[in-house]
This record gives C-alpha cells, sequence and structure tokens, in this order.
C-alpha cells in the first residue's frame, strides 16, 4: 500500500503552502489582464462579491472533505459514490495533470525570463523575442513547427526539482520550500508595488484599476470572467485543496486556514493588479501612447512576457536587471509552488488507489505530466494552450466542483454538519450559500460555457471534445484498474 505522511509540522506551514497553491499565474498575469479588459475597478467589485459568495465557501468545502476523511479526491468519492464519483474525480485529476503539463512549461518560461531579464538579453522588440525567437511560434495550432529543446531542458530541471521536493515527507518537502518562498514572493511583491506607485504616469494607471466604470456591471460576460478567474485562482474542482487538508493535524482550525488563504489570495492579486496598471500607466507617459491602447489583447502572456519586459526596457540600464529579476522572480515563485500543489493532487490520488509507494507515485506522475509537456514546446504550443485552456480551466472545474456539491455536501451528513457551517449553534451564511446560490451559479457558468463552445465550431472545438472523450476514457480505465489492483491485494 501506499507510503504514509505524517503531514503538516505547523498550521502555518499548511496555509503557506495552500497560499503556493492559489497563488499563481492567476494571480500575477491572468488577474490583471481580467482586470485592463474589464474595465479595472468594474472588475475588482464582483470579485471580491465571488469570493464570499463562492470562492472561499467552496476552499472550506474542499478542505473538511480532505481533513474530515483524510483522503486525496478520488478516494474520498470511493467512499460516497463509488461508481460515479469515482468516475469524475479521476476526470478531474487527469484535467489537473493536463494543467499541470503545461504549467510546468509556463513555470520554465519564467525560469528562462528571469536569467533574460538579469542578464539584460531581452532585445527591445520583446513581442518579436518571445514569439519567434524564443517560442518559435507558428501561426495556427494546426502548424507544429519545431521542438525547443531549450524550453524542455529547463522543465526537466524543474520536474527534477519538483521530484527531489516531492518524495519526501510533506513537511520536509513541500512544508519547508513554500515556508520559505512564498514570506519572500509577498516581500518582493510589496517592495514592487511601492517602487511603481512613485513612477511617473503611474498614478493615472492606479486610478484606473481603481475606478469602476459602472456601466460594466451590467455586462454578463463580466460576472462570467470574475467567477471562472476565481475558479481558476483557487485551484478548485482539482482535488488541490482536498489533497493538501488530508494531512492536517486534528488541531488545526480549518476556518482560519481558509480565510487567512482567501485573504492572501486576493491581497496577492491586488497588489499584483497595482503593480501592472501602474507600470503600464508609467509606460503610457513614457511613449505616449493612451493607456487603453497600451495592451492590445487580454493574454496573460502578453503582459508577462511583452508589456512588461518592454516596461522594465524604460529603466536606466543599472535598474533593469534588478527589477528584471524581481519581477520575473516572482512568476517562477507562483508558478512552481503552483507545480508543487498539482503533483500532490495527482500523486495522492495515484498513491492510494494503486496502493503504491511515495516515491513511486511522484516519480510515475511526474514522467507522464513531462511526456505531455513536451507537446507544449513544439512551435504550436501556445496554440494548444489557448484552445485547451476554456476546458480544463473552466468546464472540467465546473462541473468536478458540482459534483462534490452533491455528493459531500447534499449527501454526506458528516460533512453538511460539520463544525465549521456553524457559529453559536447556527449555520452561517457561508453554508446557505454553497448550498443555495452555488449550485445555480456553476450550472449557469457550465451552461454559458458549454453554449458558447458549441457556438465557436472549428478546430478548438475539436481539440478541446476530443481532450475530454480522451479523459473520460482515461478516467474509466484508472479506475477498473485501480479497483482491480486491490481486489487482488485484498484477495
Amino acid at each position: 500500500m501506499g507510503q504514509a505522511n505524517s503531514g503538516w509540522k505547523s498550521q502555518s506551514g499548511f496555509i503557506w503552502a495552500v497560499l503556493g497553491s492559489v497563488v499563481g499565474f492567476a494571480n500575477v498575469l491572468s488577474f490583471s489582464a481580467q482586470c485592463y479588459r474589464n474595465g479595472g475597478g468594474a472588475f475588482l467589485i464582483p470579485y471580491f462579491v465571488a469570493y464570499l459568495l463562492l470562492g472561499l465557501p467552496m476552499l472550506l468545502l474542499e478542505g473538511v472533505i480532505g481533513q474530515k476523511f483524510a483522503m486525496p479526491l478520488v478516494t474520498a468519492y470511493g467512499k460516497k459514490a463509488p461508481v460515479l464519483g469515482k468516475y469524475i474525480g479521476w476526470i478531474a485529476i487527469i484535467s489537473c495533470l493536463t494543467i499541470g503539463s503545461f504549467y510546468i512549461v509556463l513555470t520554465a518560461y519564467s525560469a528562462m525570463y528571469t536569467y533574460f531579464g538579469a542578464a539584460g538579453v531581452i532585445p527591445d522588440d520583446t513581442s518579436y523575442f518571445f514569439k519567434y525567437q524564443f517560442l518559435q511560434s507558428t501561426s495556427s495550432v494546426l502548424e507544429m513547427g519545431s521542438f525547443s529543446w531549450q524550453i524542455f531542458a529547463a522543465v526537466a530541471a524543474i520536474g527534477l526539482f519538483v521530484w527531489w521536493t516531492m518524495i519526501r515527507d510533506i513537511s520536509k518537502g513541500v512544508e519547508t520550500v513554500c515556508s520559505m518562498v512564498m514570506p519572500l514572493l509577498t516581500v518582493f511583491v510589496v517592495v514592487f508595488a511601492i517602487f511603481s506607485t512613485f513612477l511617473p504616469g503611474a498614478l493615472d494607471g492606479i486610478i484606473r484599476f481603481l475606478r469602476p466604470d459602472f456601466s460594466k456591471l451590467l455586462d454578463i460576460s463580466l460576472w462570467r470572467d470574475v467567477f471562472g478567474q476565481l475558479f481558476f485562482s483557487l485551484s478548485l474542482g482539482l482535488g488541490i485543496i482536498t489533497g493538501y487538508s488530508q494531512y492536517n493535524g486534528e488541531s488545526f482550525n480549518l476556518r482560519k486556514s481558509m480565510t487567512l488563504v482567501a485573504i492572501g489570495d486576493f491581497v496577492i492579486s491586488f497588489i499584483a493588479g497595482w503593480v501592472v496598471f501602474a507600470s503600464v500607466g508609467y509606460m503610457s507617459f513614457v511613449s505616449g501612447v493612451p493607456f487603453q491602447e497600451m495592451i492590445k489583447s487580454d493574454s496573460s502572456f502578453e503582459i508577462g512576457f511583452i508589456i512588461f519586459p518592454k516596461i522594465l526596457k524604460t529603466f536606466s540600464l543599472s535598474w533593469q536587471p534588478v527589477l528584471s529579476f524581481v519581477f520575473f522572480f516572482c512568476v517562477f515563485i507562483a508558478g512552481i509552488t503552483g507545480v508543487f500543489s498539482i503533483v500532490e493532487s495527482v500523486t495522492g490520488n495515484v498513491e492510494r488507489e494503486f496502493g503504491l509507494s511515495r516515491k513511486t507515485s511522484v516519480t510515475v506522475v511526474l514522467g507522464v505530466l513531462g511526456t505531455m509537456a513536451a507537446f507544449f514546446c513544439l512551435g504550436n504550443g501556445q496554440h494548444i494552450i489557448g484552445e485547451l485552456s476554456s476546458m480544463v480551466l473552466g468546464l472540467t472545474m465546473i462541473l468536478s466542483a458540482f459534483a462534490e456539491l452533491i455528493v459531500f455536501l447534499f449527501i454526506t451528513p458528516a460533512i453538511r454538519d460539520d463544525a465549521i457551517w456553524f457559529v453559536n449553534g447556527k449555520r452561517r451564511i457561508s453554508f446557505y450559500a454553497i448550498k443555495y446560490a452555488v449550485p445555480v451559479l456553476l450550472l449557469s457558468i457550465l451552461a454559458g460555457g458549454i453554449a458558447v463552445d458549441v457556438a465557436q465550431l472549428g478546430v478548438g472545438f475539436a481539440i478541446r471534445w476530443t481532450w475530454f472523450a480522451a479523459a473520460t476514457i482515461a478516467a474509466y480505465t484508472m479506475m477498473r484498474i485501480a479497483d482491480t489492483s486491490k481486489k487482488v491485494v485484498y484477495a
């Protein structure tokens, strides 16, 4: 059977690890892109509402599942819904593995750009450098292009570090690393925010970030983007929070932990948005280009690897290496801690369901993840990520979260009646939110997402639904093999 983990050494270590999971590219890059697209402050208002209505309640639910059962997601499903539940659970884990395969590639980008920025090798034409010299990007998803061995080498190096960290006990590996790098990330982001605030033209960007365009609040697409961003940011529906929470001690205050995680995630997103908007305001001032024309798309890649390097180019030669290193190292920290949580989520389920040792499970998972990551090192890798995102970072996460609600909240008294939902003997508002409002929201987002996807028939549609078909087949296969292996073991 799988090798047991002794658990977190401290509650603070657990909090830093979960923060490492939820604070990722979504906070540092995607949040700013969404704010820019949706009118700055107009995005902040519904985002805060979404945190209270959906974000914190879902964090609590996924946390209490892991802490109550002391199991990863698929195994916990097996206790309450042995067939359909485990089936959906495996789809979520396969989705998590897919996300991890391109997440580690993006982490490799940030690691390489940390070096490029510090060494001062990024040319003035940051767009051409990123797309054609670095990525060797093709013009469409159908054109594979050449394989980037330098990116794959960076992926392999990161994979080895993740392997070295993950084969250890959770307290000696993930907890130790996250407890060191997450406070460092926080300090770097705050210092960068203070520095950017006093740049010429920064105030205009900050005002645009904080001042809401209230007319945007009537746009249904804004609310869809908000809830989608929140799901991505908090890593919901992927078994990650449940996977980490299974190692909690009985004395852990889960509500306090998840509240601090939610606050930390929001604060880091807010500060990152402040930095980006202040910096774009500065760039607009220096270049004379209107603020609203500085960024042509809402792609987080454009903000992170094209716009920001261009902004950094406007500083003196003595400041450029320092600021470049700090910015891209922050992105790298956000990436690597996210990879830890993804690998832990998948590994925990493989370890428990197949009865493998932790070392073997981590090795197998990273081997599969690295093989899948190779496809994103091709010239059309960015196009594939773009086409798959709405499926693996959208529809499957929503489906999994809805299944968690049905199985664990509605039909599992141990979860529904847990003390976490009560205060002074009365149900908390968060319980009523997750029981009544969240299911309606999830179904609405799921239906809307499918409708949008069907309306855009084409190559991207074929890629997404081919992946989903393959994931459902793989989920069924994994479930049957795991169940068969358990019968053999217990025979």
